[in-house]
């Protein structure tokens, strides 16, 4: 299966999601400032991400393929030609801007860090402050810069893995089920925004990500700086680590208090380590190719497994779990009818656009005629308008009373939620601009 088939889908899903999610935030018969706050920034990322993939589909489409480490280790130069130097430039705007998002998402959910009118207008000046100067610095000084965000990663990590490992320890000291909810939380988010690093977590404990590394180093014009070396090392340690900690909070609970469905998905992430390790030795001779300078063709199956893995994980788990950490977590309101129609819209989405996916990875894999899969799906699109009722239900009604008190924090202002929106707006449109200008000017 190729990236660019899953690009599109995740553009179109992560739009309508976005939309629904902005709609829901500032709705509902019980309103919580700080669940709307988290909310918009659910929604927003849900956007950011739309225009991500978008980009990242037309690059696909009329220049050269991508990929997310390409633009989170930048590794990219200019290439000369407008049109791609003004999507690559978007690309790393984007990627700026979902960078501070999920930092002020790690201060926000489980647990609001701050308090009071000056922390949350704070907030919001560091976002808009943070987009504003950051990509500007990146397209002038050198996109390797990006790496320096790196850090930012490692910070976020720290912070869900400290909440995580608190949560299971409260719960087994106090026997109290309200601090599975927050670790619960926190082992999501981790997933939701690394979750990807996580899939190459024993490639990076036996450094055979290394000798990938290496064969791109070979290929770069200059010697890279040593900040830059040290802030990649940072960052693909804290995927590791991560799963690391998930695993043995989850095996320890597991073991007192039995498995849930957190723990299949912890073990599930853990063991496509091995997958990939084993990827990861069996492409030794082609990475050594590389760095002697005669790059071989590698196998079309090696980069299924990365769409299979890391790349299932980015486009599809990802805004799966987003809505599921909504609905589970009661950050919007579905008690008013008008939210409950749109929460119908969103899960109806979700679960199309999985079918949809999985038949067509499946494809990949097994050479099932069009015809036939064509009859699956539309099996499974009158499966679930049948069902629609049954399943809005099921999954509305998945949340726990101690998931819903877990999401806690300061409230905000209706014109602050009001600023919050207006900052990101004009970021969508800044980044935009910086662009195009940049690009024109061929810097």
């Amino acid at each position: 299966m190729a990236q660019e088939s899953l690009a599109p889908v995740a553009a179109i899903t992560n739009l309508i999601l976005g939309l629904i999610t902005i709609a829901m935030s500032n709705r509902g018969d019980t309103k919580n400032s700080h669940k709307s706050f988290s909310a918009l920034l659910i929604g927003w990322t849900f956007i950011f991400l739309a225009m991500y993939h978008t980009v990242e589909a037309l690059l696909g489409q009329y220049y050269f393929e991508t990929y997310p480490t390409a633009i989170d280790l930048g590794l990219f130069s200019y290439q000369g030609i407008v049109g791609a130097d003004i999507l690559v430039l978007i690309l790393f705007g984007t990627d700026t801007a979902l960078n501070i998002l999920m930092l002020v998402m790690a201060l926000h959910i489980p647990k609001d860090l701050g308090r009071g009118k000056l922390w949350n207008a704070s907030v919001i000046a560091t976002i808009a402050i943070y987009c504003i100067l950051v990509p500007p610095i990146i397209f002038i000084g050198g996109f390797k810069l990006m790496a320096l965000q790196e850090f930012i990663w490692v910070t976020v990590g720290v912070l869900w893995i400290h909440t995580y490992i608190r949560g299971i320890v409260l719960e087994h000291n106090t026997g109290e089920t309200k601090y599975r909810s927050v670790s619960k939380a926190s082992a999501i988010l981790l997933i939701i925004w690394i979750g990807w690093q996580m899939v190459w977590w024993l490639s990076a404990f036996t450094f055979l990500n290394n000798e990938w590394f290496v064969s791109e180093l070979v290929n770069q014009v200059e010697n890279p700086p040593i900040w830059w070396l040290v802030s990649i090392n940072f960052g693909w340690s804290i995927g590791a680590i991560a799963i690391s900690v998930l695993f043995a909070g989850e095996v320890f609970r597991s073991v007192k208090r039995g498995m849930s469905v957190e723990s299949w998905i912890v073990f599930g992430i853990f063991f496509i380590g091995f997958i990939n390790w084993i990827q990861d030795y069996l492409l030794l001779d082609f990475y050594s190719s590389c760095i002697e300078g005669q790059c071989e063709e590698s196998s079309e199956i090696f980069e299924l497994i990365n769409y299979l893995t890391s790349g299932v994980l980015i486009y599809l788990i990802k805004p799966l779990f987003l809505v599921y950490l909504m609905v589970q977590f009661k950050i919007v309101d579905t008690s008013s009818e008008q939210n409950r129609n749109l929460m119908r819209i969103m899960i109806l989405l979700i679960l199309l656009i999985v079918s949809s996916s999985i038949i067509e990875l499946i494809q990949s894999l097994i050479p099932i005629p069009q015809m036939l899969s064509g009859s699956i799906l539309a099996i499974g699109i009158v499966f679930f308008i049948g069902w629609e009722e049954k399943i809005t239900s099921k999954f509305l009604s998945g949340g726990s009373e101690d998931d819903i008190e877990s999401i806690t924090g300061d409230g905000f202002e209706d014109s602050m939620l009001k600023n919050t929106s207006l900052v990101f707006s004009f970021v969508v449109f800044y980044i935009i601009i910086m662009a195009v200008i940049f690009a024109n000017a061929g810097v």
